[in-house]
């Protein structure tokens, strides 16, 4: 079973999204076969695998405006990445969840606000 973590860190019971599943692996060529779906799952390995935010990325250059989902052991600190790359959520096993817990998310979650970027334009 899998735990769901929304854009603010909160855990939640249940995407309601039917998503296209591709593996961080895929062509990059081919994603231009997603960006009609309503949601895209990016399933990866560990949490040293961060071709899903090159994956997220090339998504959202190529125009898509759905939810993107990693799925993975992808860490609290990955997720401020994650959210500026253009993810809106992440799929966690439980095991993770119970060592990585919600006030983490949310407290990772927060770090993208205010950052240096932000300033420069």
């Amino acid at each position: 079973m899998t735990i769901s973590i929304d854009r603010t860190g909160h855990f939640v019971d249940e995407m309601n999204i039917a998503f296209t599943d591709i593996h961080v692996s895929i062509d990059p060529d081919l994603l231009g076969d997603v960006l009609e779906s309503a949601g895209v799952r990016i399933s990866f390995d560990g949490f040293s695998d961060g071709r899903f935010l090159t994956m997220a990325r090339q998504l959202r250059l190529r125009g898509y405006t759905g939810h993107i989902c990693a799925a993975g052991e992808i860490v609290p600190d990955q997720f401020p990445m994650a959210l500026k790359v253009g993810v809106d959520s992440v799929e966690i096993s439980e095991a993770l969840a119970r060592r990585c817990t919600q006030e983490q998310w949310v407290a990772m979650g927060q770090r993208i606000q205010g950052n240096y970027q932000s300033r420069l334009t």
